[in-house]
């Protein structure tokens, strides 16, 4: 089974039906946006904006938003914001039911033969955290921060590029990680010395050696970030952990960089609650709590050429498209290799 998850590969459909009015405090709109960001969206929306969540930049996507004050709207190629009706009530987080999606793929001979068997509503997901939750470096500093090695987890924190750095910050990591431990060094640097880093530096030139504490003088919001997906990891560990335990005869798949077992049972407990530890309660002291498996929906594959389809299917909220791909890709294999 071969996919690229792109905006002409990819569609996301938001399943929400307001029953909307002439006239409320909050304004309803239909947002349409093709390779585009959630954090770009918002900007170009240009006010204070609700969601039910939020949605891949590397897709097409529909869904709604609210504001308490009228917008313009916008009919662009790859952004479209049209105005629906009205609430008094507004959108939160999760507010919707789900998602729908439809994503092209390939798919060998035997793959196919063995698609014709795949009942996606009789199947019980694991419901792990995708690809979505973790950058690139998270889950290497996580690891560093579950061991409780704070200096390692906040040096790749501060050094490790990413493909969404501007030039400023490469250089800007750069001289970090020349000159790490040498703190009046990076003080006084012309990269650093007129930054918002500036203060944590100097609490690392008064106390050396206190990297956990270090960790409440970075960006707020990034910090918030890598929290939320130090607690996901967990979840996945957690829920691995169980499937290993409650499901036998498994099947096993890639996602995130993790080797998962995929195929839950109806014996697993319905949620993991993941408290946050000593260190998180300093940026996040609520606990992560979530079910541990889910089922496909209106599954349909639909033939495109001789071995392109489009598969579309429905998924409630808070599950993720690229972990049940991953196990229909796990379950095409082991069916193949049964015979």
């Amino acid at each position: 089974m071969n996919f690229v998850l792109t905006p002409e590969s990819f569609e996301v459909r938001e399943l929400f039906n307001p029953q909307l009015k002439p006239t409320g405090h909050y304004l309803y709109y239909l947002l349409e946006k093709k390779g585009i960001s959630h954090k770009e969206a918002t900007k170009r929306i240009g006010a204070s904006a609700y969601f039910c969540g939020v949605k891949d930049k590397n897709a097409t996507t529909k869904q709604w938003f609210c504001t308490s004050e009228k917008i313009d709207e916008v009919n662009e190629p790859d952004f479209k914001i049209k105005f629906k009706g009205c609430l008094n009530e507004r959108i939160h987080i999760g507010k919707h039911k789900g998602n729908t999606f439809s994503v092209k793929v390939e798919f060998t001979p035997e793959e196919q033969k063995s698609l014709k068997h795949f009942k996606a509503k009789n199947e019980l997901i694991c419901n792990y955290f995708g690809e979505q939750r973790f950058s690139e470096n998270t889950i290497e500093i996580c690891k560093s921060l579950e061991e409780k090695n704070y200096e390692a987890a906040l040096k790749l924190f501060l050094t490790k590029n990413s493909k969404f750095d501007s030039d400023k910050s490469r250089a800007m990591k750069k001289v970090i990680e020349e000159n790490w431990g040498n703190w009046k060094n990076i003080l006084e640097h012309e990269e650093i010395k007129d930054t918002g880093k500036v203060v944590l530096f100097e609490y690392l030139e008064k106390n050396p050696k206190d990297f956990e504490g270090a960790f409440l003088y970075t960006e707020e919001k990034s910090t918030k970030t890598l929290i939320k997906a130090a607690q996901a990891l967990r979840f996945n560990i957690e829920l691995n952990k169980m499937a290993k335990e409650k499901k036998a005869n498994n099947i096993n798949t890639q996602i995130a960089g993790q080797n998962l077992l995929v195929s839950a049972s109806k014996a697993f407990p319905r949620k993991i609650l993941i408290r946050p530890t000593k260190f998180e309660e300093n940026f996040r002291k609520t606990s992560l709590e979530r079910k541990t498996f889910f089922s496909g929906e209106k599954f349909r594959a639909r033939r495109l050429d001789k071995t392109r389809f489009e598969l579309t299917f429905e998924l409630q909220k808070g599950s993720y498209a690229t972990v049940f791909l991953s196990f229909l890709d796990s379950w095409l294999k082991n069916k193949i290799n049964k015979g």
